[in-house]
């Protein structure tokens, strides 16, 4: 997975919604974690700590879904 880019999520978010976005960075997460801990390279701590931005970011999608919801 190349480095973690907010902006790509944040277009998802603008285009297709919330859920959307949420689809497309849980995929990509998946295969970060796995390249963090299982990838050819074996443990990797750099992209383990780059999953704490991604899931700081995930909370904010979440954030903004629930307050979609309440509108």
């Amino acid at each position: 997975m190349p480095k973690f880019e907010r902006q790509k999520y944040l277009q998802i978010l603008e285009t297709q919604g919330v859920n959307a976005a949420l689809t497309a960075l849980h995929r990509d997460t998946e295969r970060l974690e796995y390249d963090s801990f299982e990838g050819e390279q074996g443990y990797q701590p750099q992209k383990f700590e780059d999953l704490t931005s991604v899931r700081e970011f995930a909370r904010e999608l979440w954030e903004r879904a629930l307050a979609q919801k309440s509108s």
